[in-house]
């Protein structure tokens, strides 16, 4: 089952660690509740897209999903202080850093990743 997930640059820098396409990983993840600023950033209806939020300080009862990442993109964007509307830049990559810059005035805002999740045997 492939799966768009939004990674905010806030976890990857505090908790997170780097992967790149190719690697599996395991993270816990929750529905996308509050994704709909991207519309106003990239004017693309790419919230619709997102199907989870990798969250490491979410609920810890939510057993980890198995996955391999597909594909990588950085969002940089303006704030000022809220998400500029049209502002936003979409730069495919082949890995996720720890830090990340920013693009001149737009700033670094997560990771737009596609992963392939393993399905449960009993399933």
């Amino acid at each position: 089952m492939t799966l768009c997930v939004w990674m905010a640059g806030w976890q990857m820098e505090c908790c997170g660690t780097p992967f790149q396409v190719g690697s599996s990983v395991s993270w816990r993840l929750r529905p996308p509740t509050d994704v709909g600023w991207l519309d106003t950033v990239l004017h693309d209806s790419v919230a619709a897209t997102i199907d989870a939020i990798e969250d490491h300080h979410g609920d810890s009862s939510v057993p980890p999903t198995m996955a391999t990442v597909v594909s990588i993109a950085t969002v940089h964007c303006r704030f000022a202080p809220e998400p500029v509307a049209g502002s936003g830049v979409v730069t495919p990559v082949v890995a996720a850093e720890k830090w990340n810059s920013d693009l001149g005035d737009r700033r670094f805002a997560g990771f737009l990743v596609r992963v392939v999740a393993a399905v449960p045997n009993d399933e």
